[in-house]
Protein backbone atom coordinates (compact mmCIF):
# COMPACT_ATOMS: atom_id res chain seq x y z
CA UNK A 1 0.00 0.00 0.00
CA UNK A 2 2.89 2.31 0.85
CA UNK A 3 4.44 1.68 -2.58
CA UNK A 4 1.18 2.71 -4.26
CA UNK A 5 1.07 5.98 -2.27
CA UNK A 6 4.68 6.74 -3.12
CA UNK A 7 4.02 6.06 -6.80
CA UNK A 8 1.00 8.36 -6.79
CA UNK A 9 2.97 11.14 -5.05
CA UNK A 10 5.82 10.77 -7.54
CA UNK A 11 3.37 10.91 -10.47
CA UNK A 12 1.79 14.08 -9.05
CA UNK A 13 5.19 15.73 -8.56
CA UNK A 14 6.33 14.90 -12.08
CA UNK A 15 6.16 17.96 -14.28
CA UNK A 16 6.54 18.40 -18.00
CA UNK A 17 9.55 20.21 -19.38
CA UNK A 18 9.34 23.78 -20.63
CA UNK A 19 10.36 22.59 -24.10
CA UNK A 20 7.31 20.32 -24.32
CA UNK A 21 5.05 23.29 -23.47
CA UNK A 22 6.75 25.32 -26.20
CA UNK A 23 6.26 22.50 -28.72
CA UNK A 24 2.64 22.15 -27.67
CA UNK A 25 2.11 25.90 -28.02
CA UNK A 26 3.76 25.87 -31.45
CA UNK A 27 1.41 23.11 -32.63
CA UNK A 28 -1.59 24.88 -31.11
CA UNK A 29 -0.85 28.10 -33.01
CA UNK A 30 0.08 26.11 -36.12
CA UNK A 31 -3.33 24.44 -36.32
CA UNK A 32 -5.10 27.65 -35.33
CA UNK A 33 -3.29 29.47 -38.18
CA UNK A 34 -2.46 32.26 -35.76
CA UNK A 35 -0.86 34.54 -38.33
CA UNK A 36 -4.01 34.49 -40.48
CA UNK A 37 -6.38 34.94 -37.55
CA UNK A 38 -4.56 37.79 -35.81
CA UNK A 39 -2.89 40.52 -37.87
CA UNK A 40 -0.47 41.37 -35.04
CA UNK A 41 0.98 37.85 -35.31
CA UNK A 42 1.40 38.25 -39.04
CA UNK A 43 3.14 41.60 -38.61
CA UNK A 44 5.87 40.10 -36.41
CA UNK A 45 6.09 36.89 -38.49
CA UNK A 46 5.09 35.05 -35.34
CA UNK A 47 5.13 31.50 -36.64
CA UNK A 48 8.47 31.85 -38.40
CA UNK A 49 10.14 33.40 -35.34
CA UNK A 50 8.56 30.87 -32.98
CA UNK A 51 9.60 27.99 -35.25
CA UNK A 52 13.16 29.31 -35.54
CA UNK A 53 13.53 29.61 -31.76
CA UNK A 54 12.05 26.16 -31.24
CA UNK A 55 14.38 24.69 -33.87
CA UNK A 56 17.44 26.09 -32.08
CA UNK A 57 16.22 24.82 -28.70
CA UNK A 58 15.37 21.35 -30.03
CA UNK A 59 18.71 21.02 -31.86
CA UNK A 60 20.55 21.98 -28.67
CA UNK A 61 18.43 19.51 -26.68
CA UNK A 62 19.01 16.74 -29.24
CA UNK A 63 22.80 17.01 -29.16
CA UNK A 64 22.81 17.46 -25.39
CA UNK A 65 20.74 14.27 -24.94
CA UNK A 66 22.91 12.40 -27.43
CA UNK A 67 26.09 13.36 -25.55
CA UNK A 68 24.45 12.42 -22.24
CA UNK A 69 23.46 8.99 -23.58
CA UNK A 70 27.00 8.34 -24.83
CA UNK A 71 28.46 9.19 -21.42
CA UNK A 72 26.05 6.75 -19.75
CA UNK A 73 27.17 3.79 -21.88
CA UNK A 74 28.81 1.03 -19.82
CA UNK A 75 32.58 0.73 -20.07
CA UNK A 76 32.47 -3.00 -20.83
CA UNK A 77 32.07 -4.19 -24.34
CA UNK A 78 28.86 -5.75 -25.44
CA UNK A 79 26.35 -5.78 -28.21
CA UNK A 80 23.98 -2.78 -27.77
CA UNK A 81 20.23 -3.27 -27.96
CA UNK A 82 18.97 -2.75 -31.48
CA UNK A 83 17.05 0.44 -32.20
CA UNK A 84 13.91 -0.71 -34.01
CA UNK A 85 13.01 2.87 -34.92
CA UNK A 86 16.02 3.19 -37.25
CA UNK A 87 14.33 1.64 -40.33
CA UNK A 88 11.56 4.25 -40.04
CA UNK A 89 14.04 7.09 -39.53
CA UNK A 90 16.10 5.93 -42.53
CA UNK A 91 12.95 5.67 -44.67
CA UNK A 92 11.97 9.19 -43.59
CA UNK A 93 15.28 10.74 -44.64
CA UNK A 94 15.22 8.86 -47.93
CA UNK A 95 11.65 10.01 -48.62
CA UNK A 96 12.62 13.63 -47.86
CA UNK A 97 15.62 13.25 -50.18
CA UNK A 98 13.43 11.95 -53.01
CA UNK A 99 11.05 14.87 -52.51
CA UNK A 100 14.07 17.18 -52.64
CA UNK A 101 15.25 15.69 -55.93
CA UNK A 102 11.78 16.13 -57.42
CA UNK A 103 11.69 19.75 -56.30
CA UNK A 104 14.85 20.46 -58.34
CA UNK A 105 14.13 18.15 -61.30
CA UNK A 106 10.62 19.55 -61.69
CA UNK A 107 8.66 20.82 -64.64
CA UNK A 108 7.46 23.69 -62.44
CA UNK A 109 10.56 24.34 -60.35
CA UNK A 110 9.38 27.56 -58.70
CA UNK A 111 6.21 25.89 -57.43
CA UNK A 112 8.04 22.72 -56.39
CA UNK A 113 10.81 24.54 -54.52
CA UNK A 114 8.27 26.62 -52.60
CA UNK A 115 6.26 23.52 -51.65
CA UNK A 116 9.40 21.62 -50.63
CA UNK A 117 10.59 24.38 -48.31
CA UNK A 118 7.24 25.45 -46.89
CA UNK A 119 5.30 22.18 -46.83
CA UNK A 120 7.89 19.42 -46.64
CA UNK A 121 10.83 20.73 -44.62
CA UNK A 122 8.70 22.91 -42.32
CA UNK A 123 6.19 20.15 -41.68
CA UNK A 124 8.94 17.55 -41.20
CA UNK A 125 10.28 19.77 -38.41
CA UNK A 126 7.07 19.00 -36.51
CA UNK A 127 8.29 15.42 -36.09
CA UNK A 128 11.68 16.61 -34.88
CA UNK A 129 10.14 19.06 -32.39
CA UNK A 130 7.96 16.35 -30.85
CA UNK A 131 10.71 13.73 -30.53
CA UNK A 132 13.34 16.17 -29.28
CA UNK A 133 11.10 17.79 -26.68
CA UNK A 134 9.82 14.66 -24.91
CA UNK A 135 11.74 13.16 -21.99
CA UNK A 136 8.82 11.67 -20.10
CA UNK A 137 5.23 10.72 -20.76
CA UNK A 138 4.03 13.96 -19.17
CA UNK A 139 5.77 15.88 -21.96
CA UNK A 140 3.88 13.96 -24.65
CA UNK A 141 0.61 14.41 -22.76
CA UNK A 142 1.14 18.18 -22.72
CA UNK A 143 1.71 18.18 -26.48
CA UNK A 144 -1.42 16.10 -27.08
CA UNK A 145 -3.53 18.35 -24.84
CA UNK A 146 -2.38 21.40 -26.85
CA UNK A 147 -3.34 19.63 -30.07
CA UNK A 148 -6.73 18.63 -28.67
CA UNK A 149 -7.38 22.23 -27.55
CA UNK A 150 -6.69 23.50 -31.09
CA UNK A 151 -8.93 20.80 -32.58
CA UNK A 152 -11.63 21.59 -30.01
CA UNK A 153 -11.59 25.26 -31.00
CA UNK A 154 -11.73 24.53 -34.75
CA UNK A 155 -14.42 21.89 -34.23
CA UNK A 156 -16.49 24.20 -32.03
CA UNK A 157 -16.38 26.89 -34.73
CA UNK A 158 -17.81 24.39 -37.19
CA UNK A 159 -20.47 23.27 -34.70
CA UNK A 160 -21.54 26.86 -33.98
CA UNK A 161 -21.48 27.61 -37.72
CA UNK A 162 -23.80 24.64 -38.27
CA UNK A 163 -26.20 25.63 -35.47
CA UNK A 164 -26.40 29.28 -36.54
CA UNK A 165 -26.13 28.57 -40.26
CA UNK A 166 -23.27 31.07 -40.59
CA UNK A 167 -20.92 28.46 -42.11
CA UNK A 168 -23.59 26.64 -44.15
CA UNK A 169 -24.00 27.50 -47.80
CA UNK A 170 -24.89 25.73 -50.99
CA UNK A 171 -22.28 23.67 -52.75
CA UNK A 172 -23.14 21.13 -55.49
CA UNK A 173 -26.83 21.60 -54.79
CA UNK A 174 -26.56 20.81 -51.06
CA UNK A 175 -26.20 22.98 -47.97
CA UNK A 176 -22.66 22.12 -46.85
CA UNK A 177 -20.71 23.06 -43.75
CA UNK A 178 -17.45 24.97 -44.29
CA UNK A 179 -14.61 25.56 -41.85
CA UNK A 180 -13.92 28.96 -40.31
CA UNK A 181 -10.18 28.94 -41.09
CA UNK A 182 -8.30 28.65 -44.38
CA UNK A 183 -6.98 25.10 -44.19
CA UNK A 184 -10.45 23.70 -43.43
CA UNK A 185 -12.35 26.22 -45.55
CA UNK A 186 -13.48 23.69 -48.16
CA UNK A 187 -16.08 21.12 -47.00
CA UNK A 188 -13.89 18.20 -48.10
CA UNK A 189 -10.92 19.54 -46.12
CA UNK A 190 -13.15 20.15 -43.11
CA UNK A 191 -14.50 16.62 -43.36
CA UNK A 192 -10.95 15.22 -43.42
CA UNK A 193 -10.19 17.27 -40.32
CA UNK A 194 -13.27 15.85 -38.57
CA UNK A 195 -12.31 12.30 -39.54
CA UNK A 196 -8.86 12.75 -37.99
CA UNK A 197 -10.20 14.29 -34.79
CA UNK A 198 -12.66 11.42 -34.43
CA UNK A 199 -9.86 8.83 -34.53
CA UNK A 200 -7.71 10.54 -31.92
CA UNK A 201 -10.55 11.46 -29.55
CA UNK A 202 -12.15 8.01 -29.51
CA UNK A 203 -8.92 6.13 -28.83
CA UNK A 204 -7.39 8.66 -26.42
CA UNK A 205 -10.55 8.68 -24.31
CA UNK A 206 -9.23 5.63 -22.46
CA UNK A 207 -5.65 6.92 -22.35
CA UNK A 208 -6.32 10.16 -20.46
CA UNK A 209 -7.49 9.78 -16.86
CA UNK A 210 -8.47 13.42 -16.21
CA UNK A 211 -12.28 13.81 -16.37
CA UNK A 212 -11.97 17.29 -17.85
CA UNK A 213 -9.93 15.93 -20.75
CA UNK A 214 -12.44 13.13 -21.25
CA UNK A 215 -15.21 15.73 -21.41
CA UNK A 216 -13.19 17.71 -23.96
CA UNK A 217 -12.68 14.64 -26.13
CA UNK A 218 -16.38 13.78 -25.90
CA UNK A 219 -17.11 17.29 -27.20
CA UNK A 220 -14.63 16.82 -30.04
CA UNK A 221 -16.36 13.55 -30.99
CA UNK A 222 -19.72 15.37 -31.18
CA UNK A 223 -18.23 18.21 -33.22
CA UNK A 224 -16.48 15.72 -35.52
CA UNK A 225 -19.70 13.82 -36.23
CA UNK A 226 -21.49 17.07 -37.07
CA UNK A 227 -18.61 18.09 -39.36
CA UNK A 228 -18.46 14.72 -41.15
CA UNK A 229 -22.23 14.59 -41.72
CA UNK A 230 -22.95 18.19 -42.64
CA UNK A 231 -19.95 18.94 -44.82
CA UNK A 232 -21.64 16.49 -47.18
CA UNK A 233 -18.28 15.06 -48.18
CA UNK A 234 -18.73 11.66 -49.77
CA UNK A 235 -15.02 11.03 -49.18
CA UNK A 236 -15.60 11.42 -45.45
CA UNK A 237 -18.60 9.09 -45.50
CA UNK A 238 -16.67 6.35 -47.31
CA UNK A 239 -13.54 6.76 -45.14
CA UNK A 240 -15.48 6.46 -41.87
CA UNK A 241 -17.54 3.46 -43.00
CA UNK A 242 -14.64 1.46 -44.47
CA UNK A 243 -12.25 2.31 -41.63
CA UNK A 244 -14.90 1.43 -39.02
CA UNK A 245 -15.43 -2.00 -40.62
CA UNK A 246 -11.66 -2.64 -40.86
CA UNK A 247 -10.89 -1.51 -37.29
CA UNK A 248 -13.89 -3.40 -35.89
CA UNK A 249 -12.65 -6.72 -37.23
CA UNK A 250 -9.10 -5.92 -36.07
CA UNK A 251 -10.30 -5.51 -32.47
CA UNK A 252 -9.25 -8.25 -30.06
CA UNK A 253 -11.89 -7.56 -27.42
CA UNK A 254 -14.95 -5.40 -26.73
CA UNK A 255 -16.54 -5.94 -30.15
CA UNK A 256 -20.02 -6.50 -28.71
CA UNK A 257 -19.87 -3.30 -26.64
CA UNK A 258 -18.62 -1.24 -29.58
CA UNK A 259 -21.31 -2.71 -31.84
CA UNK A 260 -24.19 -1.81 -29.51
CA UNK A 261 -22.84 1.67 -28.73
CA UNK A 262 -22.45 2.31 -32.47
CA UNK A 263 -26.03 1.19 -33.11
CA UNK A 264 -27.34 3.53 -30.41
CA UNK A 265 -25.36 6.47 -31.88
CA UNK A 266 -26.56 5.71 -35.43
CA UNK A 267 -30.20 5.42 -34.31
CA UNK A 268 -29.88 8.71 -32.40
CA UNK A 269 -28.33 10.51 -35.40
CA UNK A 270 -30.71 9.30 -38.13
CA UNK A 271 -33.62 11.67 -37.22
CA UNK A 272 -31.21 14.64 -37.23
CA UNK A 273 -29.97 14.13 -40.79
CA UNK A 274 -31.90 16.01 -43.53
CA UNK A 275 -32.96 14.10 -46.63
CA UNK A 276 -30.52 15.96 -48.88
CA UNK A 277 -27.59 14.24 -47.09
CA UNK A 278 -29.09 10.80 -47.71
CA UNK A 279 -29.26 11.74 -51.38
CA UNK A 280 -25.67 12.95 -51.17
CA UNK A 281 -24.64 9.58 -49.72
CA UNK A 282 -26.56 7.70 -52.40
CA UNK A 283 -24.69 9.62 -55.09
CA UNK A 284 -21.53 7.74 -54.05
CA UNK A 285 -22.70 4.69 -55.96
CA UNK A 286 -25.25 6.27 -58.34
CA UNK A 287 -22.82 8.97 -59.51
CA UNK A 288 -25.70 11.47 -59.74
CA UNK A 289 -25.29 14.60 -57.65
CA UNK A 290 -28.00 17.18 -57.02
CA UNK A 291 -26.03 19.76 -58.93
CA UNK A 292 -22.84 19.75 -60.95
CA UNK A 293 -20.92 16.71 -62.09
CA UNK A 294 -18.12 16.15 -59.57
CA UNK A 295 -17.88 12.43 -60.40
CA UNK A 296 -17.48 13.23 -64.10
CA UNK A 297 -14.91 15.92 -63.29
CA UNK A 298 -12.89 13.46 -61.20
CA UNK A 299 -12.97 10.96 -64.05
CA UNK A 300 -11.59 13.57 -66.46
CA UNK A 301 -8.85 14.53 -63.95
CA UNK A 302 -7.80 10.89 -63.48
CA UNK A 303 -7.79 10.29 -67.23
CA UNK A 304 -5.57 13.36 -67.70
CA UNK A 305 -3.34 12.14 -64.85
CA UNK A 306 -2.81 8.76 -66.49
CA UNK A 307 -1.98 10.45 -69.80
CA UNK A 308 0.51 12.74 -68.04
CA UNK A 309 2.10 9.74 -66.32
CA UNK A 310 2.34 7.92 -69.66
CA UNK A 311 4.10 10.99 -71.09
CA UNK A 312 6.39 11.44 -68.04
CA UNK A 313 6.73 8.01 -66.37
CA UNK A 314 9.51 9.16 -64.01
CA UNK A 315 7.39 11.97 -62.56
CA UNK A 316 6.88 15.67 -63.23
CA UNK A 317 7.92 17.13 -59.87
CA UNK A 318 6.39 18.24 -56.58
CA UNK A 319 2.96 19.82 -57.02
CA UNK A 320 3.59 20.34 -60.73
CA UNK A 321 0.44 18.57 -61.92
CA UNK A 322 -1.77 21.65 -62.39
CA UNK A 323 0.92 23.44 -64.40
CA UNK A 324 1.62 20.44 -66.65
CA UNK A 325 -2.07 19.71 -67.07
CA UNK A 326 -2.71 23.28 -68.19
CA UNK A 327 0.09 23.01 -70.76
CA UNK A 328 -1.12 19.66 -72.11
CA UNK A 329 -4.92 19.91 -71.89
CA UNK A 330 -5.79 23.52 -70.99
CA UNK A 331 -7.31 22.39 -67.68
CA UNK A 332 -5.99 23.60 -64.32
CA UNK A 333 -7.60 21.57 -61.53
CA UNK A 334 -5.32 19.37 -59.42
CA UNK A 335 -5.61 15.62 -58.81
CA UNK A 336 -8.23 14.46 -56.31
CA UNK A 337 -6.46 11.23 -55.41
CA UNK A 338 -3.39 10.79 -53.19
CA UNK A 339 -1.92 7.80 -55.03
CA UNK A 340 -2.16 9.33 -58.50
CA UNK A 341 -0.76 12.53 -57.02
CA UNK A 342 2.33 10.65 -55.81
CA UNK A 343 2.68 8.64 -59.03
CA UNK A 344 2.51 11.66 -61.33
CA UNK A 345 4.60 13.92 -59.04
CA UNK A 346 7.30 11.48 -57.90
CA UNK A 347 7.04 8.54 -60.29
CA UNK A 348 7.07 4.87 -59.25
CA UNK A 349 10.16 5.35 -57.04
CA UNK A 350 8.35 7.99 -54.98
CA UNK A 351 5.21 5.85 -54.73
CA UNK A 352 7.21 2.85 -53.49
CA UNK A 353 9.08 5.02 -51.00
CA UNK A 354 5.84 6.51 -49.68
CA UNK A 355 4.40 3.05 -49.04
CA UNK A 356 7.62 1.95 -47.30
CA UNK A 357 7.45 5.09 -45.14
CA UNK A 358 3.82 4.40 -44.20
CA UNK A 359 4.41 0.67 -43.69
CA UNK A 360 7.20 1.38 -41.21
CA UNK A 361 5.02 3.84 -39.28
CA UNK A 362 2.41 1.08 -39.02
CA UNK A 363 5.06 -1.45 -37.98
CA UNK A 364 6.49 0.74 -35.20
CA UNK A 365 3.02 1.56 -33.86
CA UNK A 366 2.04 -2.11 -33.82
CA UNK A 367 5.31 -2.83 -32.02
CA UNK A 368 4.53 -0.06 -29.50
CA UNK A 369 1.07 -1.55 -28.92
CA UNK A 370 2.51 -5.05 -28.39
CA UNK A 371 5.16 -3.75 -25.97
CA UNK A 372 2.67 -1.80 -23.89
CA UNK A 373 0.27 -4.75 -23.80
CA UNK A 374 3.03 -6.96 -22.44
CA UNK A 375 4.04 -4.42 -19.80
CA UNK A 376 0.43 -3.74 -18.80
CA UNK A 377 -0.04 -7.42 -18.03
CA UNK A 378 2.64 -7.01 -15.36
CA UNK A 379 1.29 -3.68 -14.13
CA UNK A 380 -2.26 -2.89 -15.19
CA UNK A 381 -2.27 0.26 -13.03
CA UNK A 382 0.42 2.03 -15.04
CA UNK A 383 -1.44 4.99 -16.53
CA UNK A 384 1.61 6.09 -18.54
CA UNK A 385 1.65 2.81 -20.43
CA UNK A 386 -2.10 2.99 -20.96
CA UNK A 387 -1.74 6.48 -22.46
CA UNK A 388 1.07 5.40 -24.80
CA UNK A 389 -0.92 2.37 -25.92
CA UNK A 390 -4.04 4.46 -26.57
CA UNK A 391 -2.04 7.00 -28.56
CA UNK A 392 -0.49 4.25 -30.71
CA UNK A 393 -3.93 2.83 -31.44
CA UNK A 394 -5.18 6.33 -32.30
CA UNK A 395 -2.31 6.77 -34.78
CA UNK A 396 -3.09 3.44 -36.47
CA UNK A 397 -6.79 4.35 -36.76
CA UNK A 398 -5.91 7.81 -38.07
CA UNK A 399 -3.59 6.40 -40.72
CA UNK A 400 -6.21 3.89 -41.90
CA UNK A 401 -8.73 6.72 -42.24
CA UNK A 402 -6.29 8.99 -44.07
CA UNK A 403 -5.21 6.27 -46.50
CA UNK A 404 -8.85 5.55 -47.38
CA UNK A 405 -9.54 9.28 -47.65
CA UNK A 406 -6.57 9.42 -50.02
CA UNK A 407 -8.65 7.62 -52.64
CA UNK A 408 -10.57 10.89 -53.07
CA UNK A 409 -8.20 13.62 -51.84
CA UNK A 410 -4.74 15.06 -52.55
CA UNK A 411 -2.85 15.43 -49.28
CA UNK A 412 0.74 14.32 -49.86
CA UNK A 413 2.04 17.74 -48.79
CA UNK A 414 -0.09 18.06 -45.66
CA UNK A 415 1.28 18.07 -42.07
CA UNK A 416 -0.51 15.01 -40.69
CA UNK A 417 2.05 12.49 -42.04
CA UNK A 418 4.77 14.30 -40.10
CA UNK A 419 2.62 14.69 -37.00
CA UNK A 420 1.98 10.94 -36.73
CA UNK A 421 5.65 10.25 -37.49
CA UNK A 422 6.73 12.40 -34.55
CA UNK A 423 4.14 10.90 -32.22
CA UNK A 424 5.10 7.35 -33.24
CA UNK A 425 8.81 7.92 -32.59
CA UNK A 426 8.03 9.68 -29.31
CA UNK A 427 5.97 6.74 -28.03
CA UNK A 428 8.75 4.31 -28.96
CA UNK A 429 11.26 6.53 -27.16
CA UNK A 430 9.15 6.75 -23.99
CA UNK A 431 8.08 3.12 -23.47
CA UNK A 432 11.41 2.10 -21.81
CA UNK A 433 11.08 5.03 -19.36
CA UNK A 434 7.79 3.78 -17.92
CA UNK A 435 7.91 2.08 -14.57
CA UNK A 436 7.06 -1.57 -14.86
CA UNK A 437 7.18 -2.73 -11.26
CA UNK A 438 3.94 -4.11 -9.92
CA UNK A 439 2.27 -1.73 -7.45
CA UNK A 440 1.22 -3.44 -4.25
Amino acid sequence: MRNRKNAVKEEVKEKATILSYLTGAYLFFFYMEASLRWSAFEAIRFHFVFGLILTVLCVAKHFSSKQSNISKLPAKRGKPASDLSKPLINATFLFIAILGIYSVASMARDISTDIYINRVIKFALISFFIVASVEKVKDLQVIMVCLLLAWLKIGSEGFIGWVTGSLMWENQGVQRLHGASAFVGHPNSFSAFGVGCLAFSLYLFKGFQDKRLKLMMAAIVVFSLVIIIFTGSRSGYVAVILAAIYLFFKMKEGKLKVFFVSMVVIIALIPMIPEQYYERFQSIYTGKAAEGNSSGTRTVIMTDALKIYAEYPLGIGIQAFSSVRMDMFGRLQNIHMLYLEILTNLGPLGLIMFFIFIKRIFYLNNLNITKTETLLKKNSQNTDLLFLQSLSKAIVAFLVLRLIFGLFAMDLYEPHWWLVLGLTLAVYKLIPTCKTKELT
